[in-house]
């Protein structure tokens, strides 16, 4: 298997997108972490997802998100 963002070689993807796995660092770099635990549109975790997702990233409000009081 290979990251579809960076062309390495993976044993297992941290996030799938559609169909097209990527690895632990480029999903933390490219910020797939948070969308794959909302399973939000074809980003879906990947087997190893619970092990790499830290909570702080799954907390992360969105960037232009209002926040309702």
């Amino acid at each position: 298997m290979i990251c579809v963002l960076c062309n390495r070689r993976l044993l297992t993807a941290a996030v799938l997108i559609g169909e097209y796995p990527v690895g632990p660092k480029c999903s933390r770099k490219a910020g797939l972490m948070p969308l794959a635990a909302k399973r939000t549109g074809l980003v879906k975790p990947g087997p190893l997802f619970r092990r790499h997702a830290s909570r702080q990233e799954l907390a992360q409000l969105e960037l232009f998100e209002e926040v309702q009081p």
